[in-house]
């Protein structure tokens, strides 16, 4: 079952589709982008994989695309499902284009993709991983109402250095509005 679109005021989440494909590669390949996915998370050859795998219904919920209210697209984020059991999903692959950064775009998605998680998946909990150096995401998460949960120290190669993943947690009921992104109509 692909998951449904969800609006907000001003964006709106939608599942990825193959006509997305150019425009989902692009972003993961931007240079202000890459860096902070994990490495090959990007490539056309897994972003198509992950989009068959949506089409199909093997994939439970997926790639969505975030747009503007006038169908501009303007990032994208991941929603995978970790264990059906304890009803836990994680949030992978969140990008944002870089022209719209700083406008709260990432937060109205993130806070979007979490509502929609807790309330029409009936998930339990959100959770996300986060190299240590991406500041404005590990101040996003912390915003929206993320527990930060722990550390894995300098797990990731990345950047010519080694990196630490920083774990965040959110449970249901400890979601926190976002501001509202500037000028995105």
């Amino acid at each position: 079952m692909t998951p449904r679109a969800v609006t907000g005021d001003d964006l709106r989440l939608r599942a990825a589709t193959g006509e997305d494909l150019r425009f989902l590669v692009a972003l993961a390949g931007d240079p202000s982008v890459e860096p902070f996915l994990a490495p090959g998370s990007g490539d056309r050859e897994t972003i198509a994989g992950l989009l068959a795998r949506m089409a199909s219904g093997e994939e439970p919920l997926g790639l969505m695309v975030v747009e503007s209210e006038a169908g501009a697209r303007l990032g994208a984020l991941e929603l995978s499902l970790v264990s059906r059991h304890s009803r836990i999903c994680q949030l992978r692959r969140l990008m944002v284009d870089p022209g719209r950064r700083r406008t709260g775009v990432g937060s109205a998605a993130v806070w979007l993709a979490c509502r929609q998680s807790f309330q029409e998946h009936g998930h339990h909990r959100v959770q996300a991983e986060v190299y240590g150096d991406n500041h404005a995401s590990l101040r996003l998460f912390e915003r929206l109402g993320f527990t930060r949960e722990g550390i894995r120290r300098s797990a990731y190669w990345r950047r010519e250095r080694w990196q630490d993943g920083i774990l965040f947690g959110l449970l249901e009921g400890e979601l926190v509005g976002p501001r509202p992104p500037a000028g995105s109509a």
